[in-house]
């Protein structure tokens, strides 16, 4: 735009430039012949001439610069609709560069999670873990009965060891694992492979509870149907009536840590959470209890 404007400007100098130079000779030629009459003719002749060249000049400038002012307008109009389409191209493109990147830092969390379902279910039949349970507290009746606890808690601790078996396959439903049971997920390169570490979202459980339900059971196997773990607790002399509606499960701090290697092939892995079981208005050795937890630390070690 600013080039054709000099252009114009230059091209009307040297036209008007021109002129006066056709009108200082053609003045010159009036005077030796002694013609004032002629040379007013000329004079009058050459400033019409100038005038109508000087009015051609800006007439041409003004449609360059109308021509200049609507290209302009166009290449502005065309440059905001590039604009408006790349500002809404890059979080499509970072997806398509995420789903398609051999870079695991580049992951998408619905990739990464992809990539553990794969690896999770290609190891699934030849992988053996370990499973470890830690007491980490009891309460009943926000401490009244400390005294029965110490007598008790020995039992729990043993029945709590005895559940630190191996257990075989990949923990967790993770068939049913969803970008929506994953609260961070991130991925990364080492030497060993592929790290994917996922944290998931907490989980609450009522009584009944199918073990691998649930935003931790799709990916680490919960403690499932209370009654079960009750009925586990009655066989070692530690009966319990409980309430369903008054019993519920905490998951918390639920972490998954594997290590896939390039077979695809999960070759190490944690899985843990925090449980607490809370258990309200029910019977222990014939007594009823208001309240009491137990807590617990559940890791699995591939």
């Amino acid at each position: 735009m600013n080039t054709k404007r000099v252009m114009a400007a230059i091209l009307s100098l040297i036209m008007i430039s021109s002129l006066t130079s056709c009108k200082e000779n053609e003045g010159d030629s009036v005077v030796q012949e002694s013609s004032t009459v002629s040379n007013n003719v000329v004079g009058e002749t050459v400033t019409q001439n100038i005038l109508n060249t000087e009015s051609a000049v800006l007439n041409t400038t003004s449609v360059s610069t109308a021509q200049t002012t609507t290209q302009t307008s166009s290449t502005e109009k065309t440059s905001t609709s590039t604009e408006s389409t790349t500002k809404n191209t890059p979080a499509e493109t970072r997806k398509e560069v995420s789903e398609s990147s051999d870079n695991p830092a580049e992951w998408s969390k619905e990739r990464i999670i992809d990539e553990y379902k794969k690896a999770a279910k290609k190891t699934n039949g030849n992988a053996k873990s370990k499973q470890n349970i830690t007491l980490q507290s009891i309460s009943i009746n926000n401490g009244e009965y400390d005294s029965a606890i110490s007598m008790v808690k020995p039992i729990i601790a043993k029945f709590i060891e005895s559940k630190s078996t191996e257990i075989d396959g990949i923990t967790g439903g993770f068939e049913n694992l969803t970008a929506q049971d994953v609260k961070t997920a991130k991925a990364y390169q080492t030497n060993d492979g592929t790290v994917i570490e996922m944290t998931m979202v907490e989980q609450t459980s009522g009584a009944k509870e199918d073990a691998l339900s649930g935003s931790v059971g799709h990916a680490i196997a919960t403690v499932g149907d209370i009654s079960t773990v009750t009925g586990d607790l009655a066989d070692i002399g530690l009966p319990l009536e409980i309430s369903e509606k008054d019993t519920k499960i905490y998951y918390t701090n639920p972490v998954v840590k594997v290590t896939i290697d390039g077979n695809g092939e999960i070759v190490s892995g944690s899985w843990s959470y925090i449980v607490e079981i809370c258990m309200n208005n029910f019977k222990a050795f014939g007594k009823t209890v208001d309240k009491a937890s137990i807590t617990m630390e559940n890791t699995i070690i591939l």
